[in-house]
């Protein structure tokens, strides 16, 4: 698929027979992705969707919803971190565990950010939506809407003048990004327009959807269409396209930890493929072919380091052995919550109800009682114990669910915030 020379009309005045009307044509041209055939790329991008399928069928659906929502924190900390949020992954999570009563900026802005990736769920967006312009303002909004007025000023690179983001809406100012100078902010509306149409998921078969992937990340960067915001607003639409183009097990592994390892190369890379035409046999557009190929390639290393990564740290056998130790420790009184104090010991039995429910899906607490022949008073003091340190649901007359504590997490998934 290759899109380019497309023509958006905007705003000119036309006179005809003392009729006006205003209309102005655009060119847009840019190619969508990397025209390029490389055999060493090709099979990287071929190994990218059978560590797909092989990591979708590794975690256990009795724990997918839970990793999914460790993973969007764990995403919303290195998106932050990328533009200069200092939060510590301790103060991360006493955020989830709720034990911080006065939150700071970085703590709030990382709150929304985990809020807006539970609302751009795909149940409640469809897939062929996701390059929309409407699609991509609601990010903006939706990760803006909650602020309060002083979080919605920014100011000039000189800090002469003050300007106001507009949740959800274009900027109308020009802006610099450090070497990059964006479209002017009246053109903004037609390359979006060029966006929704190169990357519309029904255009995108076989290879190329991986192609568009790397290529949608960059472009959308490039147009920078916001006054502020841009650089979380493309990632989380690259979620979001990941998600779109059928790769089912993202959202157990996150772009942004690996941007945000790498963010050196993360800006060098984006900042090679801004780079005009060099020539021509550097392609067709006005943007560097070879530059959104480097791009390209570095998005594909991230992807499969990132997904090699969280297979290899939920494989099961591996990821019981965690469990096994941490349970362990627990049982021996040697772990401590975010604010230092040791956690309450736990029975050995809580391991065995933990992996009961991990394995084999909610059970009631009859179940329970039956398969791991406990006493009723037992059991109820310890599933007690296990729902206030949230390691499991326990709602009352209702099957018990196995979920992802605060304090677990260094255990069971170590490295995952470094």
């Amino acid at each position: 698929m290759i899109l380019i020379n497309l023509y958006f009309f905007i705003s000119a005045k036309i006179t005809y027979n003392n009729f006006s009307c205003f209309v102005k044509v655009v060119k847009v041209d840019i190619t969508p992705i990397a025209r390029v055939y490389s055999p060493e790329l090709e099979e990287k991008l071929l190994e990218i969707a059978r560590l797909d399928a092989r990591l979708d069928a590794t975690v256990p659906v009795t724990i997918r919803e839970s990793v999914e929502g460790l993973l969007r924190v764990v995403n919303s900390y290195y998106s932050n971190k990328i533009e200069g949020n200092l939060t510590k992954p301790s103060e991360l999570i006493a955020l989830v565990d709720d034990s911080i009563e006065h939150k700071s900026k970085g703590l709030l802005e990382i709150k929304r950010h985990i809020e807006v990736q539970v609302k751009l769920n795909f149940e409640n967006n469809p897939r062929e939506d996701v390059a929309k312009q409407d699609f991509i303002k609601a990010i903006h909004k939706a990760f803006y809407a909650e602020c309060i007025p002083d979080e919605l000023l920014v100011s000039s690179s000189d800090h002469a003048k003050f300007y106001e983001i507009e949740p959800g809406e274009y900027r109308a100012t020009d802006v610099v990004v450090g070497q990059h100078r964006p479209p002017k902010p009246d053109l903004v509306p037609a390359y979006m327009s060029w966006f929704a149409s190169a990357y519309k998921i029904e255009y995108l078969h076989g290879l190329s959807k991986y192609y568009a992937m790397a290529a949608s990340h960059h472009r959308l960067a490039w147009i920078h269409p916001f006054l502020d915001g841009n650089g979380r607003v493309t990632r989380l639409f690259t979620d979001c396209f990941m998600r779109a183009i059928g790769l089912k097990s993202y959202g157990l592994w996150s772009m942004s930890r690996g941007f945000a390892r790498s963010s050196e190369q993360y800006y060098r890379y984006l900042s090679i493929a801004d780079r005009p035409r060099q020539g021509g046999e550097d392609g067709r557009g006005i943007l560097s072919d070879a530059g959104l190929v480097s791009f390209t390639e570095y998005f594909v290393d991230v992807a499969i380091d990132q997904m090699t990564y969280f297979t290899s740290l939920l494989e099961p056998y591996k990821l019981e052995e965690r469990i096994n130790v941490y349970f362990q420790l627990r049982f021996n009184g040697g772990l401590f919550d975010s604010k230092g104090k040791p956690l309450k010991k736990l029975p050995l039995e809580a391991k065995d109800i933990y992996k009961t429910l991990l394995y084999n899906g909610p059970h009631t607490r009859k179940e329970l009682q039956d398969k791991l022949q406990v006493s009723e008073r037992k059991l109820r003091d310890i599933i007690s114990e296990m729902a206030k340190d949230h390691l499991i649901f326990a709602p009352p007359k209702r099957p018990l669910q196995v979920r992802l504590s605060p304090h677990a997490v260094e255990v069971l998934f170590p490295y995952l915030f470094q």
